[in-house]
């Protein structure tokens, strides 16, 4: 059975309410005064009426009540055909409500509080109010038709119930609506994401799902330049939509970088603890976990089968090889997701799934697509970032990201040019990130990374910082490193554990890195493979893709199953992993596969 209520908000305050309720008794007859508050509604809004004593009342607004009996309900239901909830009537988002606005909708109630006139706190599924009344057999989480006229009570906006009526509308329906993006177009011309966009709005809509849903949200990313813009443009859009909304983003926000270039064990524990903290201890859904440039590969798949088992959702956006593809048809989703029909909808242009997919309810990786990983995370997330919040604008981050993570494709530079930057600059923000992500550990930086878009003097310090750093570990390892050439392949190779200053920046991946662009200078037309070394650790980078760090992996696998090999990355840089007492059988088999490999030089 509907339970409807028509409360008048535009009484006649001179007529006698003929209703049964107590209160009305106490309502004083004010028929001496007709004329003279006819003669006022005509001229004006706000209605003046004198007492019995003929002094004038306290002002009113334009539905006849005084300010002090805006907080009551109103009591008769005489005009309330101008007020009742009208489907054909176009109302603004609560959100965008302000006071004087008239409002009809539907809305689920969020809270109600008695006893004295009944306020709810009600939501259209982006925004929330509260409304008030005098009387109601309503509860939580019913949905409701309704219509009134908003009032600023002390700051704080006031919807006056006109009417209000129960109905069995599917409010979830309303929430998927509403979480849809209102962007549909990237910041830059691109093919590459054109062909992903299935993928990024199916994300963005789960996210913003998430947040108008009132459901925390736990950012994981790896801790680099690429990886930390890729959580800081995810953090700041959530934050903006959060903000908008009236969600404090300090109890539903978290972000926290992975040291490893993978979502290692102990992340994922730490993520189940801080998860259990929020269930747990302050009442909340549980979050729904987000992995940034990170996620894709074998290394990842136990953390996500634990979160799978406990009921936790995650989504990944990563550009890492996922070394395993399998055909798009063998997708199977295990994990929970409020978005069946929309993840079918995001695989529908997708190529390939990888092994992590049946534990994920969404993942953006260009591999999945038929593409590579020149498309970096920090990329990937900021134009998510832009879907997720229409206020979210930060161009220069993409481009720090690109450049930060090599990514050498025409969007790298539509974002250089966006951003109003020269690329040097770009370069040293990326650098300045960077070391501050290898001074701060596992901490996050929230406050201290977004600095560097804001002071170009403390970019510059670090930077000088740097520059010593630099100089000391090249001093110390150039004079030991050993180059030779291999079927037409510049290979050079160093040992990082016994050369190089530990425990300082830039550390010996970095150092590679370094060194490794150093050797490729003025080679532009050949090609440069370079490895740095430690007791159980192969660091590569390659100036092209001769020799990918995911074939080598999967050849010293076969022909060396007891060294335990591992690894990961892109096709001209990752690390190798494996049992120490191999390491010089295995630089001696990488030799081996470039003296075998066919390429262009040759």
């Amino acid at each position: 059975m509907e339970n409807t209520e028509n409360i008048d908000s535009n009484r006649n305050t001179n007529k006698i309410a003929n209703n049964t309720s107590t209160t009305e008794t106490n309502i004083m007859n004010r028929n001496n005064n007709k004329q003279m508050n006819d003669k006022m509604n005509n001229e004006s809004n706000d209605i003046i009426e004198l007492d019995d004593h003929n002094r004038p009342k306290r002002p009113r607004n334009s539905y006849g009540k005084s300010r002090t009996e805006r907080s009551r309900p109103s009591k008769s239901d005489d005009n309330s055909s101008d007020f009742i909830f009208n489907k054909n009537e176009k109302s603004k988002d609560i959100i965008y409500l302000k006071a004087g606005d008239r409002y009809s909708g539907t809305v689920k109630i969020l809270r109600k509080a008695v006893p004295g006139p009944v306020i709810f706190t009600i939501s259209d599924g982006y925004g929330s109010i509260d409304a008030a009344t005098k009387t109601s057999n309503l509860e939580m989480d019913d949905v409701v038709d309704i219509a009134g006229t908003v009032n600023d009570r002390a700051g704080r906006l006031q919807l006056e119930i006109a009417s209000i009526k129960k109905t069995d509308k599917d409010f979830s329906k309303i929430i998927e609506e509403k979480s849809a993006p209102a962007r549909t177009d990237f910041s830059i011309k691109s093919e590459r994401y054109e062909t992903m966009l299935p993928a990024f709005l199916a994300i963005a809509k789960r996210i913003r799902r998430a947040i108008i849903e009132n459901q925390p949200i736990l950012i994981r990313h790896h801790n680099d330049s690429d990886g930390i813009n890729s959580g800081l443009a995810l953090e700041i859009a959530c934050k903006e939509l959060m903000t908008k909304l009236g969600i404090n983003s300090e109890y539903n926000l978290y972000r926290s970088p992975s040291k490893a270039p993978f979502y290692e064990v102990s992340d994922v524990f730490r993520d189940i603890i801080s998860a259990k903290r929020l269930t747990v201890g302050h009442g909340q859904k549980k979050p729904l976990i987000i992995v940034a440039d990170n996620g894709s590969t074998p290394e990842d798949m136990f953390a996500f089968k634990a979160l799978s088992a406990l009921g936790y959702e995650a989504i990944v956006i990563d550009h890492h090889n996922p070394v395993i593809l399998n055909d798009v048809s063998k997708i199977t989703v295990t994990n929970i997701t409020n978005n069946k029909s929309n993840l079918k909808k995001m695989y529908s242009n997708q190529k390939f799934s990888t092994g992590v997919c049946e534990y994920l309810s969404l993942h953006l990786n260009p591999y999945l697509f038929g593409l590579d990983s020149q498309t970096s995370a920090g990329m990937l997330c900021y134009e998510m970032g832009r879907f997720i919040s229409e206020e979210f604008n930060a161009p220069a981050m993409p481009a720090v990201a690109a450049i930060s993570d090599r990514c050498n494709i025409p969007e790298t530079e539509l974002y250089i040019t966006n951003s109003k930057q020269t690329r040097d600059d770009l370069t040293r923000i990326g650098t300045a990130i960077d070391f501050m992500a290898y001074q701060l550990k596992f901490d996050s930086g929230k406050g201290l990374i977004e600095e560097v878009y804001t002071s170009k003097e403390i970019v510059d310090i670090i930077n000088e910082k740097v520059k010593e750093g630099i100089a000391t570990q090249l001093q110390s390892t150039l004079p030991y490193l050993r180059t030779q050439e291999i079927n037409g392949i510049i290979f050079s190779h160093i040992d990082l554990e016994k050369y190089t200053v530990r425990f300082s920046y830039p550390n010996p991946g970095k150092v590679i890195g370094m060194i490794h662009d150093q050797v490729a200078l003025g080679k532009e037309n050949q090609a440069v493979f370079s490895i740095g070394y430690m007791s159980d650790m192969i660091i590569i980078r390659a100036t092209k893709p001769v020799l990918p760090v995911q074939k080598i992996i999967e050849t010293l696998r076969k022909e060396l199953p007891e060294a335990n090999v591992d690894g990961g990355g892109h096709e001209m840089a990752g690390t190798i992993k494996f049992v120490p007492a191999h390491l010089t059988t295995i630089i001696e088999k990488i030799k081996t596969m470039l003296k075998d490999i066919k390429h262009e030089e040759n």
